[in-house]
């Protein structure tokens, strides 16, 4: 579980660098398409003593022949080995790299006889084992501009060579593309593994039990063919046959769960479904074989590809054909289900030919087809549920439309001054002083930290002219930093700006930060002030650069805001607003080593409520979670302020008492428990039956020898509290 939280958190670092970067380097963005110039040499080049490739060397034997594109030559026959080359423009970037959506199947890349990249391991005939099918980031030399660039490509599988995009970029556009491309599958994979949770919840306390684990599987492959396909999946954790492992396997499952759940629904309608259960069978006995196969290395997953297309086509063909007969006999709702599923089909259909190059490349939408149909199943069984999905929906083209809008704003701000640089010294400095500031506001964790740095930059962003930097505190504003003179201090009313205001004479600069509801919140104040010494400064030009360079600080002091509330929440418990497991965890880690470290003792106390499920079953879960919150914030008032109180899960409490011995903390249990005991729960209006706990205790150094096992010991003395009838407390032994 911790190396998964590792993941998932590596992941949220990386997307927030990365959307940081992005809108640091706009206006440095650069396409270099290498859709031409490319040429071919069948079979594989023999390398010198030096490990360098003849074909790479001036002079070489090999046979170049032009090619549209590098994939498939035209003359390929029973080659499994193929060279392209092609001579590098002139262009001009910052951090050069050669980008390619995919290669089938493994790749070298050489330039300047070097090896410069390598995907797969080649083995000494030049063939190898399938390595997936990731993007390829090649980062190139400065002086990358005039020189051939030759890929090294094996593939046994039906196709060889390069699929879908090919360019030289920056490598920080490649990265926000990446980004970019993967926002949608993110939130479809989060949807689809949100309606499996709740297909299997519904499994498992519900009627249609079947009906409702068909979903939950399908949701899972389709959930799991999504990830297999997301490219930000690499930047989380670079391996990609693991990644493409995963998306197959839910390929080859997606037929099951869909034919299971069409038998399931025409079987309603008292039509004959048998043949859909065959097809359901010999899919799984396909997928059976498929896994083992592949895992046992008699076939590679790429091979497994094809005959997968062609069994899929054939069993999707007998089932038109059987629905067809059987179409105007079913529901409404059946009808819905029917057309879904074969849309659905559809997107499969034209991926598989996207794939086989029977139609051009381009980007297909499995994700959404997937996403369609496991609405349109959860929407027939549960109306209340298909209307909460569609306000999701709504809500999230809202957010697309607001960060469009808003991406679109700041790519038109960048623009306007990258034109407005050329040939303006003045204004190109400042420019630069601004973006600074941005990338130095990057490294910052939260909003405070933002604004020392602000103040500390501000002055160097404005100068020659006079200003003062405050921000807001308690109401009031504080000054910061003030240079140059004739500059007074903001008052009151100056909180009332909603916008910049500025002549020629003196500016008025408000910092404020909006948040996902809206919600503005002003957070400093920028005046300056121009005066006969400077007037010979391009005024005019400055203030509405400086009134763009402000929003811009303003936008990433936003994402610092955001970024430090997120980080907030990832610690709490939403329902208690206690601290969390999470927190827990890492917070027992430092305490135990201070513990050792100062010689101090160290205990843990967890509680759980007695008998909840039956006050759930009773009373209904809300008023459970009412009893949860009573609860919480009875332990929250009752032990010390250096005492940290965590929620577990469910109805489970735990804290943490430094510098607290195993008597004092048993002191404070028994407290607790008669507290808990006379505690009155209150939910609408109505007073509920007292609850009580059960409390096991661990103490370090006088009831555990090691200190890292506290908590097992804490939680067994909870077991045999549990054991002894409940509502008492057990203190663990010194073994």
């Amino acid at each position: 579980m911790k190396s998964l939280h590792q993941i998932f958190f590596n992941f949220a670092r990386i997307v927030c660098a990365i959307a940081g970067l992005c809108i640091a380097f706009t206006s440095f963005a650069k396409d270099i398409s290498l859709d031409t110039g490319w040429e071919y040499a069948l079979g594989d080049s023999e390398f010198d003593s030096s490990g360098v490739p003849f074909w790479t060397q001036k002079d070489s034997s090999a046979q170049w022949v032009p090619i549209d594109f590098p994939a498939d030559p035209p003359a390929q026959n029973d080659f499994e080995n193929v060279w392209f080359r092609i001579t590098l423009p002139d262009v001009s970037l910052r951090d050069p790299v050669f980008f390619a959506s995919s290669i089938d199947l493994l790749a070298e890349a050489y330039l300047d006889g070097e090896r410069i990249y390598k995907h797969g391991q080649f083995n000494q005939d030049g063939s190898g084992k399938f390595a997936g099918w990731p993007w390829h980031k090649i980062i190139l030399p400065e002086d990358f501009s005039g020189k051939a660039l030759y890929f090294r490509v094996f593939s046994d599988y039906h196709k060889i060579g390069f699929w879908g995009e090919v360019k030289l970029s920056e490598r920080v556009d490649v990265l926000q593309q990446i980004v970019a491309e993967s926002s949608q599958g993110l939130v479809v994979a989060g949807i689809t593994l949100f309606i499996a949770l709740m297909a299997a919840v519904f499994a498992t306390f519900k009627g249609q039990r079947r009906q409702f684990l068909s979903v939950c599987f399908f949701s899972l492959a389709a959930a799991g063919l999504v990830l297999g396909d997301i490219p930000v999946m690499k930047l989380v954790w670079d391996k990609p046959l693991f990644w493409n492992y995963v998306g197959a396997y839910a390929y080859f499952l997606l037929p099951i769960p869909m034919f299971m759940l069409l038998a399931e629904w025409l079987s309603k309608a008292n039509l004959e479904v048998r043949h859909f259960e065959w097809l359901w069978k010999f899919h799984l006995i396909f997928l059976v074989f498929a896994g083992m196969g592949s895992l046992s290395g008699v076939v590679g997953i790429s091979q497994l590809y094809p005959i997968f297309d062609g069994i899929f086509i054939v069993t999707l063909l007998l089932l038109v054909g059987s629905v067809m007969f059987v179409f105007n006999q079913v529901r409404f709702e059946q009808k819905i289900l029917i057309l879904a599923y074969f849309g659905f089909c559809a997107v499969m259909l034209l991926d598989m030919f996207v794939a086989h190059g029977w139609v051009s490349w381009s980007s297909v939408p499995v994700s959404s087809g997937a996403l369609l149909f496991s609405v349109a199943i959860i929407g027939l069984s549960f109306n209340h549920y298909f209307f909460t999905q569609r306000r999701l929906a709504k809500l999230n083209i809202s957010l697309e439309s607001e960060v469009n809008e808003r991406t679109e704003q700041l790519t038109v701000m960048a623009e306007k001054e990258r034109l407005r640089s050329v040939g303006l010294l003045f204004q190109q400095q400042k420019l630069e002083i601004a973006g600074d500031i941005v990338l130095a506001l990057e490294s910052c964790h939260t909003l405070e930290q933002g604004l020392d740095k602000i103040g500390n930059s501000i002055a160097e962003l404005c100068q020659p002219f006079s200003g003062t930097f405050s921000i807001v505190n308690s109401d009031d504003w504080q000054d910061i930093q003030c240079w140059g003179r004739n500059i007074e201090m903001p008052t009151s009313g100056v909180t009332v700006i909603e916008h910049a205001i500025f002549d020629h004479e003196q500016g008025f600069f408000p910092f404020k930060i909006v948040n996902q509801q809206g919600l503005v919140r002003h957070v400093a104040l920028l005046q300056v002030k121009v005066t006969e010494e400077n007037s010979c400064y391009p005024v005019d030009q400055f203030m509405p650069l400086l009134q763009r360079a402000v929003e811009k600080i303003s936008i990433t002091l936003a994402n610092i805001a955001l970024r430090e509330e997120l980080q907030r929440f990832s610690y709490e418990d939403v329902l208690t607003n206690l601290k969390n497991r999470r927190f827990f965890t890492e917070v027992l880690e430092y305490e135990i080593a201070s513990s050792e470290r100062n010689k101090e003792p160290l205990s843990l106390l967890i509680c759980d409520i007695d008998h909840f499920k039956k006050f759930n079953d009773t009373y209904g879960h809300p008023a459970g979670d009412e009893a949860l919150k009573t609860l919480a914030g009875l332990l929250s008032r009752f032990f010390r302020q250096a005492d940290i109180v965590c929620r577990l899960g469910g109805e489970e409490f735990i804290v943490i008492m430094p510098r607290a011995k195993g008597g004092d903390c048993l002191q404070r249990a028994e407290q607790l428990k008669h507290a808990v005991e006379n505690t009155k729960i209150e939910y609408e209006g109505e007073l509920l039956d007292s609850l009580t706990i059960s409390i096991g205790i661990a103490s370090w150094p006088e009831l555990s020898v090691d200190p890292k096992q506290l908590f097992q010991q804490a939680d067994l003395a909870l077991y045999k509290a549990k054991e002894s009838g409940r509502n008492c407390i057990r203190m663990s032994k010194l073994n």
